[in-house]
């Protein structure tokens, strides 16, 4: 019941103040997409259709006032791009009709994507994004890392529903959003001011070790790889790298020393480097399904279709059945390959390409000597948060079919109107103390009615 009134408590004044607000619209859009209340409610409420609901009072109101999804920014280009290489590939494809379903959801997708880039214009907006986004994960995450300490070490088998359903895909998905969570404590102070806030940053600081803790429970090694590069990316982006490490180090130490980390983690761990001499099946399979995925590649330059890898599975498995059956190709870069062709994967590289591009440039602008501190502080950690985030996804989805999953085009959105707002902040600075609002401007009716 609890649960109930909590989900209800936003989604009743959400849902009214997305009426009156593009930017509310897309914040509870957001919130519904990635927290899943349908799923943690104990009433149903899946046949209101809320999701649909959300999306259509986000766009239809913005389309009729000429606020429409940006399609001008190169990432929402390749985002077009991407969804012309998957319906050029339904010529070809194995399941056209498994096809058309994906392509779908991407258009949906897509358009939040956009959205978010023609809404989130300040520093604010993007702020209240990258809180939502992570802290709708985060909130899941952090409460499975809490148990996993209480309990002692407990093993997580299952995953959130969606994209991340299981332990593996949680793992990846919990390490992409500990930077975002981190992204968004470093800047609330910077960005709002309030007594509350202080709780709520201290919320986000104390979710990442949590977050840390439930990747540990999914006893996932591709999570543990994504955990590591993503430590790795953020000590080599910070001023003085070798005490960032250091720090790490010992903080490690600590922690080992209160929450001890279970043996057969740690046992399951050194099986990355021994699955050959031990026969892991798991994961000598993998390298058996990427050239499956090449071998699909040869016979089909335009891909086998969106999302049919594991239906083409069997026609072109040259082990004969080693390995099951319609099995995944867990890697989010050849599944794009195999599915998509050269092209769709010239279009995947080439958005990562950008965005990467696009979040160092936002480092450099960062640097301008006549922003202020807080805008400059606020573009610098903002970006650093995205870049570790995609890094964390490109190394962990190496070993996971995730290439349709909805963080990664939410991030690339964010990339977009991260990248918008610090040119104009050069372009034309930004007073912080008279634009940035407190958070009970924020929350005010003519405050929101800017997200219009």
């Amino acid at each position: 019941m609890l649960r109930t009134l909590f989900v209800l408590s936003i989604l009743v004044p959400g849902f009214l103040l997305s009426l009156r607000s593009r930017y509310v619209a897309l914040l509870m859009y957001l919130w519904f997409a990635l927290f899943r209340p349908q799923d943690w409610m104990w009433i149903d409420v899946t046949s209101l259709r809320i999701s649909l609901v959300l999306g259509l009072v986000l766009l239809v109101p913005a389309m009729l006032s000429g606020r429409f999804p940006n399609m001008t920014h190169p990432l929402s280009i390749g985002m077009i791009l991407f969804v012309w290489s998957a319906s050029i590939t339904q010529t070809v494809a194995i399941r056209p009709d498994v096809g058309w379903v994906w392509i779908d959801f991407l258009v949906r997708l897509f358009l939040a994507s956009m959205m978010i880039v023609t809404c989130a214009s300040d520093a604010p907006q993007v702020l209240g994004v990258l809180a939502v986004i992570a802290g709708s994960l985060g909130f899941h995450a952090s409460k499975a890392g809490l148990a996993y300490v209480l309990g002692g070490g407990t093993r997580f088998a299952d995953g959130l529903a969606g994209a991340f359903v299981d332990n593996n895909g949680y793992a990846l998905a919990t390490v992409m959003i500990i930077p975002l969570l981190l992204g968004t404590a470093q800047n609330i102070d910077l960005v709002y001011s309030g007594r509350f806030l202080k709780w709520v940053r201290r919320g986000f600081y104390l979710s990442i070790p949590l977050c840390m803790f439930a990747v540990i429970g999914t006893y996932s090694r591709g999570g543990f790889i994504s955990l590591a590069a993503a430590i790795l990316v953020f000590a080599l982006l910070q001023d003085r790298r070798v005490p960032t490490l250091a720090a790490f180090a010992a903080i490690a130490t600590v922690t080992l020393l209160v929450v001890p980390i279970p043996q057969s983690y740690i046992d399951r761990l050194e099986t990355i480097q021994t699955y050959n001499e031990i026969g892991e099946e798991s994961a000598m399979s993998r390298p058996h399904f990427w050239k499956v995925g090449l071998q699909m590649l040869s016979e089909n330059p335009l891909g086998v279709g969106l999302k049919q890898y594991e239906a083409a599975y069997d026609k072109y498995d040259f082990s004969y059945g080693r390995y099951g059956h319609n099995r995944a190709v867990h890697n989010s870069h050849v599944q794009v390959l195999a599915e998509l062709g050269y092209p769709g994967e010239f279009i995947w590289i080439g958005l990562f390409a950008f965005a990467f591009y696009a979040s160092f440039r936002v480092r450099r602008l960062a640097r301008a000597p006549h922003l202020d501190p807080r805008t400059s502080a606020f573009l610098k950690t903002t970006a650093n948060a995205l870049i570790i985030s995609m890094a964390a996804f490109v190394v962990g989805g190496s070993f996971l079919s995730l290439a349709v999953n909805d963080l990664t085009w939410l991030t690339f959105g964010l990339v977009g109107a991260l990248d918008r707002f610090a040119k104009r902040a050069v372009e034309i600075p930004v007073e912080a103390p008279a634009e940035w609002p407190t958070m009970p401007m924020m929350l005010s009716v003519p405050t929101l009615s800017r997200g219009r």
